[in-house]
């Protein structure tokens, strides 16, 4: 039986990792170590992502905990919405190929 390519699930991308990252701190898990428990990183993946966002003002850090910026709630936002959309494009082309056959 053939699995079909885009049902498999895939390794995340830069894009799937800082939405984790933004959206637990959105939720308050806002600790290097309950962020990489919930994001599933190791810590120096978990620095390098947090110094990013620090750096592209999306989060701030502030007595070791990191709280999410009006910039980094709209990045999430919008990262929520393309990956909404990605999901419903690839239904309707797996409906265009059952329609096709």
């Amino acid at each position: 039986m053939t699995e079909n390519t885009r049902t498999k699930r895939r390794k995340r991308n830069k894009e799937d990792i800082i939405a984790g990252i933004l959206d637990a701190i959105d939720h308050k898990i806002n600790t290097i170590w309950s962020i990489m428990s919930n994001v599933n990183l190791n810590v120096l993946s978990a620095k390098r992502y947090l110094d990013y966002l620090t750096e592209k003002r999306m989060i701030e850090e502030k007595d070791g905990e990191y709280i999410i910026t009006d910039k980094g709630r709209r990045v999430l936002e919008l990262l929520k919405e393309k990956e909404k959309i990605e999901t419903e494009l690839v239904l309707l082309l797996d409906e265009i190929v059952a329609i096709m056959r």
